[in-house]
Order: C-alpha cells, then sequence, then structure tokens
C-alpha cells in the first residue's frame, strides 16, 4: 500500500501551488513561444533588458550587477551573457574600475533586438493579463513584495 495520502493529494492539487504553478506554465510556454520568432529566450530577453535598464543609470554595468539585478544567479548570467556576446547582441570588455570584472554594453544589434523584443512582450502582456481581474496587478506587486522580505 501506498503511504502516499489521498486526501493529502487531493489538497495539493487544488492547491495555491499548483494553480500558480499552472497559470505560470501557461504565462511561460506563451511567451517562449513569441520570443521565439526573435531566437530570443525569455532570460535572454531578460538580461538585454537588464543591461540596457543599468546602462540608463551607470556610467559602466558589470555582470554582477545584471545578474543581481535580473535575479538570476552569477553562474547563469555569465552563460547566457556570453551567449549573447557570441550573437553580437552584447559588447563584453574588461571594466574600467575593476579590469578583472567584466563590463557589458548592447551593440546597435543588441539594441535592434531588444527593442523588437519589448514590442512582443509589451503585447503579449498587454493581451495576457487583460483576460484578469484588474486588481490583479496589484495582488502580484504586493506579493511580490512579501516574498522580497522572506530569505529561504
Amino acid at each position: 500500500m501506498s503511504p502516499v495520502k489521498t486526501t493529502a493529494l487531493s489538497r495539493y492539487m487544488d492547491s495555491t501551488n499548483q494553480k500558480f504553478f499552472n497559470l505560470y506554465t501557461d504565462w511561460f510556454r506563451q511567451m517562449k513561444y513569441r520570443l521565439r520568432e526573435l531566437d530570443l529566450t525569455h532570460p535572454q530577453f531578460q538580461i538585454l533588458a537588464t543591461v540596457h535598464g543599468l546602462s540608463i543609470q551607470h556610467t559602466e554595468v558589470t555582470q554582477i550587477m545584471v545578474a543581481k539585478a535580473a535575479d538570476v544567479d552569477a553562474m547563469t548570467a555569465s552563460a547566457i551573457i556570453t551567449k549573447l556576446s557570441r550573437e553580437d547582441l552584447l559588447d563584453r570588455y574588461p571594466g574600467k574600475k575593476n579590469p578583472r570584472s567584466k563590463a557589458l554594453s548592447l551593440t546597435q544589434a543588441g539594441e535592434k533586438k531588444l527593442q523588437q523584443a519589448l514590442d512582443i512582450v509589451n503585447q503579449f502582456d498587454q493581451d495576457f493579463w487583460s483576460q484578469f481581474d484588474t486588481f490583479l496587478p496589484a495582488s502580484v506587486d504586493q506579493a511580490q513584495a512579501v516574498v522580497k522580505t522572506h530569505h529561504y
């Protein structure tokens, strides 16, 4: 006889955790599909957008800054940045403040690709979330604020 209790499984299958996972999976699948036409993954888009956003605020943008701002671990960010650099979407060079660090900037091709991706993502954002209650964005903001205070 299985040690898995049917009531526990039933409770989980109807939980907020499972519902959130299903919503996220659907959202991510659709986002991935739309970005595929640009040959970009969502994490690559996140990195491009983060590099550009940070470059507006700072004279030098480093890989560490990007990893923190994009909320991606340093090794994953490095792998994505390397790939984007090989595809001539990012310039990667020794930092001015610390030559051992890697500074980043978008190439012209990177800026063009980011703008195309922003057009797609912003349209998708409007199309996808407009199906839900208008209070959802505020609820997501509230949940995010709570999650950021927890350290697991």
